[in-house]
């Protein structure tokens, strides 16, 4: 502990490098075309999020946008390049193959307390700053949260943006992960 002539101060000296590294890993997503992407475990008794991949390759996704600082077109058609071997199909509007499952894309944090997208898709986001984007990905099979991701980049400066083609596809990358072939829920195994 470090102490001051006035008091004494429980600072642990690993705080300081705890804060240090935290603000130089924002900045670095912050200041760069990178994305960051964290993925939400679910626990529960829904086990969807294990055959997600199945599911989402089984006819075609409905994708709703929120608060997209693009066109919304941009965004589906984002999707459509990062799977251009049709492995997944997507669409903003109703179709006669509809899989059951939603995707919604907002840009913006996750909602505040227990609430998700698939519950109420008009739950507040929490606004990004104006030098960053990010974007809460969640899968749902009706009302379900099945599974969810968040992605944070540099902001994005338009539809033509390579960052916006990279944020979207990381983030549904993650939500589409297949956790049967790389490890058991929980056990933090990667792919080879």
């Amino acid at each position: 502990m470090f102490r001051s002539a006035h008091r004494a101060c429980p600072v642990r000296r690993a705080l300081p490098g705890l804060t240090l590294a935290c603000v130089l890993g924002v900045s670095v997503v912050a200041c760069s075309d990178s994305v960051m992407v964290n993925r939400s475990e679910i626990a529960g008794g829904f086990t969807g999020f294990f055959y997600v991949q199945t599911s989402a390759q089984n006819g075609t996704n409905a994708v709703v946008v929120r608060n997209s600082p693009v066109p919304d077109a941009a965004v589906v058609d984002a999707l459509r390049a990062r799977y251009q071997s049709g492995q997944y199909r997507f669409a903003s509007g109703p179709v006669a193959d509809w899989n059951g499952y939603t995707l919604v894309l907002g840009f913006g944090g996750a909602p505040i307390g227990n609430q998700n997208l698939c519950q109420n898709p008009n739950l507040p986001l929490v606004a990004s700053g104006p030098d960053a984007t990010t974007l809460l990905g969640e899968y749902c099979y009706g009302d379900i949260l099945v599974t969810e991701a968040q992605g944070r980049t540099a902001a994005i400066t338009g539809p033509d943006d390579p960052k916006l083609n990279k944020l979207v596809g990381d983030v549904v990358a993650e939500l589409f992960f297949d956790r049967r072939r790389y490890g058991g829920h929980g056990k933090g195994s990667t792919p080879p």
